[in-house]
């Protein structure tokens, strides 16, 4: 009878509570403050918008203003860039690419992914001191991306970090032209 009555308290205890979480405010943005340690770029010719570590220094924006690099005190470097999908790139044949050129630069692949609009590819330099993470969103008139290299030395702070950012890169909505 008193694991009944406890089952009971526990089941009206969790309604209650998930029905407090209904009241709670909503709102979208960039970065919750469990991620407090990153800043905000946003590109002004094609939109989107990315997390980068608050202690990097952003470098400007390229001459053609289709992206920036960030860099560490530590040899870390964040490349961001956008650009037209002018070569009508699937994802997927944008990490048949991608891999080819990993192939030209020696580059050890320790993990690959392919999805809706997207691919990763990431692994090791040739030199085997830095690893290398590289993400692309594909759409059928733009492509954005990033690619956040880092050494292998302080692989535990940045293997935590790349996942901030590989969830805070946004592209444009679809209505504001880019399809």
């Amino acid at each position: 009878m008193k694991s009944a009555i406890k089952s009971a308290r526990w089941l009206i205890g969790l309604v209650w509570f998930g029905w407090v979480l209904t009241l709670a405010p909503t709102t979208t943005t960039a970065l919750t403050p469990a991620q407090a340690g990153f800043q905000t770029y946003t590109n002004a010719r094609f939109g989107y918008r990315i997390a980068y570590p608050a202690d990097f220094t952003p470098q400007g924006e390229s001459d053609n203003g289709d992206g920036q690099v960030f860099t560490g005190g530590d040899d870390a470097e964040l490349r961001v860039w956008g650009g037209y999908n002018v070569l009508g790139e699937t994802p997927a044949s944008a990490l048949r690419e991608e891999l080819r050129r990993c192939a030209e630069n020696r580059r050890q692949i320790t993990y690959r992914t392919v999805g809706r609009g997207f691919f990763v590819v990431s692994g090791y330099e040739s030199d085997g001191t830095r690893i290398f993470y590289l993400r692309k969103i594909v759409r059928p008139s733009l492509q954005v991306g990033f690619e956040f290299v880092y050494p292998v030395n302080n692989r535990a702070r940045y293997d935590r970090e790349v996942g901030v950012i590989a969830n805070s890169l946004r592209l444009p909505s679809r209505q504001a032209g880019f399809r």
